[in-house]
């Protein structure tokens, strides 16, 4: 007779990281996500600003999945994929009227019904999911139409089916990229006539958003609420972390995970990114985690990222690095201060503006309270490691 031999099933690292996240894999911001859905079930419009890796992608979509399960409209647009004007409305068409219809003749029907002077046709991408294009020309008059049409489709949509549409456009700062400001102001002037539609407007390049929202000459000025998203709160963060390293055969104290939050700055991403390696350091060797693990852990990670933060750090000016430096080893709150000029030669007050300014455009720094701080901790770790 055969032996059988009873394989215990490989337990999967509870932690995820880098990639958009939902479920029971997002981790908690329950004050957020309520008060993100109860804004736009009230008709509000929101725009989103919060730094890279903190979880904004994740938190749209989970808001807008929960809007869905009450009957909401949703429709979700990544700026970011696209580089013209055309690309974005005929993405934001998509999206809008996948909204309502998902089965490919139907949306079809909806679009000839919405946009027929447009000529839609519906295809499939690689995973057999309806896509939609707009058969237009190149003429001033044929963008204009496609321009028209599609601004005010989701008004359009919302009372047809006669439900609320709540339309998220994630980093949406790149339209700005667009030549001109001719489509800002075309949105601006439609989606204020939109009662039946709640815009939310995303973005991590803070500085460039929070411009749109709030400078007196940018055509979105005063739409809507700003809200910032912060790091996630202890109170929410360990009791998740608690259950996924329990989940996961390991027991940790509420000391240590305060440490693992202070070594990773609260960010979600390096949270769960340190999470997920020390899980892999001692599971299936140890039945609880120390401190002393979380050294070995982010010093693994350090040598993972290595060749990614040296190419960043190649991508810096000399000047920059030394303010980075700088900012790495003395905090970033008196940058300007004689002492701190002084103590790491960093030249005159002009020129520290100046790289500053480039650093924060390039998001290797953000500013919080009047603090200039390194947006990935892991990478101010990295910085401490080379010589001065």
């Amino acid at each position: 007779n055969a032996i059988k031999h009873n394989r215990r099933p490989r337990v999967q690292n509870p932690f995820k990281f880098g990639s958009v996240v939902t479920g029971q894999d997002f981790a908690d911001r329950r004050r957020e996500l309520a008060e993100i859905t109860r804004e736009l079930t009230d008709g509000q419009h929101l725009f989103l600003l919060s730094p890279r890796r903190y979880g904004k992608t994740s938190l749209i979509l989970v808001a807008l999945e929960s809007l869905r399960t009450q009957g909401t409209l949703v429709a979700y647009v990544d700026t970011f994929r696209t580089t013209t004007p055309v690309q974005f409305l005929e993405l934001m068409a998509e999206a809008v009227l996948r909204a309502a219809e998902s089965r490919p003749e139907r949306l079809l029907g909806l679009a000839m019904d919405l946009l027929g002077h447009l000529r839609p046709q519906v295809g499939a991408d690689v995973t057999g999911s309806p896509t939609l294009s707009l058969d237009i020309g190149t003429s001033p008059r044929s963008l204009l139409a496609l321009q028209e049409g599609v601004l005010a489709l989701p008004e359009r949509l919302a009372v047809k089916r006669k439900r609320r549409l709540v339309l998220a456009f994630d980093e949406f700062q790149e339209i700005l990229r667009f030549p001109g400001a001719g489509l800002e102001k075309a949105m601006r002037s439609h989606f204020q006539q939109h009662g039946h539609v709640s815009y939310v407007f995303a973005g991590s390049r803070q500085t460039a958003l929070q411009d749109m929202a709030t400078r007196g000459r940018s055509p979105f000025y005063k739409f809507g609420r700003v809200m910032s998203l912060g790091p996630i709160t202890h109170e929410e963060f360990t009791p998740y972390l608690e259950a996924r390293f329990k989940r996961g055969g390991l027991a940790v104290t509420p000391e240590v995970l305060d440490a693992v939050l202070a070594a990773a700055d609260d960010v979600p991403y390096n949270v769960q990114r340190l999470c997920h390696q020390l899980w892999s350091l001692r599971a299936g060797k140890a039945t609880r985690l120390t401190e002393r693990d979380i050294g070995e852990a982010l010093s693994t990670v350090l040598q993972q990222d290595a060749p990614h933060f040296s190419a960043a750090w190649e991508r810096l000016s000399l000047h920059q690095r030394q303010v980075v430096q700088a900012i790495a080893q003395g905090g970033g709150r008196n940058v300007f201060s004689r002492g701190f000029l002084t103590s790491h030669r960093l030249g005159s007050h002009s020129s520290v503006q100046t790289s500053l300014r480039l650093l924060l455009k390039e998001q290797v720094l953000f500013k919080t309270n009047g603090e200039y701080r390194i947006a990935d901790p892991f990478f101010r770790e990295w910085i401490g490691t080379r010589p001065v």
